[in-house]
């Protein structure tokens, strides 16, 4: 395999904005190289991979993506190599973008100490990994152990010919550190020469209107409003002409609202009139897991100040109950459970001691936000968002705080509930006790319990699509067949989870999930075309997507190419590797 023309193909379809397209070229080609043995090309192809899921949020498949690189590297002699840093140095930067601030930074410190051992000079990596530490410690709350890191990567990155642009970005993370440790002076220092450089580059960066906003909070909180309310103008500009009218110029213009209440109140009205507007326009794309975030990220300042003795312990995020924490939520689904809202995860000793407190001053939230209203506990649905123990939330899903243990044990769990606490996304755990229990849930069930799931599925995609459905059809019983082909959607849906190490989701959703797995996602198209095939022209479409299933099942080594008949490969797939 050509893996520069392959990586040259890659950058064409993001320079078209194909986007769809990535992620399938990507494990086609991986894919290939696997089956050449090129492991170069794979591992090029991975790191790759990890950084597209990372980019997309998707972070399990990016750490998916990352463990199967390291592996890789480990096969090649490399463990020690340069490249097994940089790699782990893209799996702390996933960690940090899930919100696993503590793992991150431990990764992070391990990396250190093999650019140590290794002696790497290249002061681009450097400084790399000292930007990703700053920005794990600042999401942590420890904004003094980031403004040291900080302080390290800005001479690395000014002594860098051309590195203006990430200078600029590093002193307006500086800045916005310093902001939270009430060192204005030197955050407005920082902050005029990011926007000087900002300025002079010959191309604008998306970067610019984050360092004019947060010189406007200086200025505000300096006292002087006039000039925090023309740079939050001068923000809105930049946003509108690089991003247009997107969410983070809603956000500006509640705060130049806020920085007008008093010397205009008029005109303050008017922003937070025209931030509803332009939030109102951007519901349709605003999906509830995005929303979620940024009701935390904008009320996590006034809602955990009064914890900062517990605050590296507190877990943040959206998980469980609903489509939203799937990804699936569309307007429909917004007429019941929708709206800004978050979970917050303690440990039980400080769920005793601080839960009740907690809950209450969350429930003292602005009850609107980006033009939707807060959304609170419902009659019928309970408690799905708001503050919960670690403990307590597990048990309502698992039936008990920690981990199965045994087969019987994960085989009690009905498999929507194992999908809805691994669904959503984590935003902050420093302490990682939350994430640690989810971690492993996600890993899925034991290799015992993946062969007969994935064997009981298979037969049944036989028994039902293969032999009842022409059977019932040859003797004239349309019911029949019509009960054999929804049994046959059901279990292929069974089987391509299984094939993914996906829990699968309720009814309602088991098709729709298809589409968004990694592999074999094609088949939601194929799935859905079927449900909508008359019974007596269903058998051709049954059998490519039993030849699909029966790929990947060849691919993953449960079973050996021959029959086409799937229940053939039954006794294979319930073997001991």
């Amino acid at each position: 395999m050509d893996i520069q023309q392959v990586l040259q193909q890659l950058d064409s379809l993001f320079q078209r904005g194909a986007y769809d397209q990535v992620e399938a070229f990507m494990l086609d080609h991986i894919a290939r190289g696997e089956a050449e043995g090129d492991k170069g090309a794979v591992l090029s192809l991975l790191n790759e991979l990890m950084g597209y899921y990372r980019s997309t949020s998707r972070f399990k498949d990016s750490l998916a993506a990352a463990s199967k690189a390291l592996g890789l590297l480990e096969e090649l002699g490399l463990k020690n190599s340069l490249h097994y840093a940089t790699t782990l140095l893209n799996v702390a930067t996933a960690w940090r973008a899930d919100g696993q601030f503590q793992r991150a930074i431990e990764l992070f410190e391990e990396v250190g100490r093999m650019f140590l051992a290794l002696g790497v000079q290249d002061a681009f990596l450097v400084a790399t990994l000292y930007n990703n530490l700053a920005l794990a410690w600042q999401e942590a709350g420890d904004h003094a152990r980031a403004i040291q890191f900080l302080e390290a990567a800005l001479p690395i990155s000014r002594s860098n010919p051309g590195a203006e642009h990430d200078v600029a970005v590093s002193l307006t993370n500086l800045a916005q550190s310093r902001v939270r440790l009430g060192q204005l002076a030197e955050a407005r220092a920082a902050l005029e020469e990011a926007d000087r450089l900002f300025a002079a580059l010959p191309r604008p960066s998306g970067h610019h209107a984050a360092a004019i906003a947060a010189l406007g909070e200086v200025c505000f909180k300096e006292g002087n409003a006039s000039e925090a309310a023309a740079l939050y103008e001068r923000a809105l500009r930049e946003i509108e002409a690089r991003f247009g009218k997107n969410q983070p110029y809603a956000d500006m213009l509640e705060s130049l609202a806020l920085v007008l209440e008093a010397s205009d109140p008029t005109r303050s009205a008017a922003c937070k009139r025209e931030a509803q507007q332009v939030a109102a326009a951007l519901r349709p794309q605003l999906k509830g897991l995005a929303l979620a975030r940024q009701y935390y990220e904008a009320m996590r300042g006034s809602l955990l100040a009064d914890y900062a003795p517990i605050a590296h312990r507190i877990a943040v995020g959206l998980v469980g109950h609903g489509s939203e924490c799937f990804g699936f939520d569309d307007e429909q689904s917004r007429d019941h459970d929708f709206g800004p809202g978050f979970c917050i995860w303690l440990t039980d000793e400080d769920y005793a001691a601080l839960g009740k407190q907690m809950q209450a001053d969350y429930e003292r939230l602005p009850p609107e936000f980006a033009g939707f209203p807060a959304r609170r506990p419902g009659r019928r649905s309970g408690q799905r968002v708001g503050v919960f123990s670690i403990s307590g939330f597990y048990r309502e899903f698992l039936g008990a705080a920690e981990l199965p243990q045994s087969e019987a044990d994960w085989l009690q769990i009905p498999e929507p509930l194992l999908a809805c606490v691994t669904n959503g996304e984590v935003f902050s755990d420093p302490a990682g006790e939350f994430s640690r229990i989810r971690a492993a849930l996600a890993a899925y069930y034991p290799d015992g319990i993946v062969r007969r799931k994935l064997a009981q599925a298979v037969a049944k995609m036989a028994q039902s699509g293969q032999y009842n459905l022409p059977r019932a059809l040859t003797r004239g019983e349309p019911a029949a067949a019509l009960m054999a082909q929804a049994e046959f959607i059901r279990q292929a849906c069974a089987a391509i989870h299984v094939l993914n190490r996906r829990y699968t989701p309720a009814d309602k959703w088991l098709v729709h999930s298809v589409g968004s797995l990694p592999r074999l996602a094609a088949l939601h198209g194929q799935l859905t075309q079927l449900a909508q095939t008359l019974a007596a022209e269903a058998t051709p479409l049954v059998e490519e997507i039993c030849a699909a299933v029966l790929r990947e099942i060849i691919a993953q080594g449960f079973s050996q190419p021959g029959e086409s008949y799937l229940e053939a490969h039954v006794d294979s797939i319930l073997a001991n590797p």
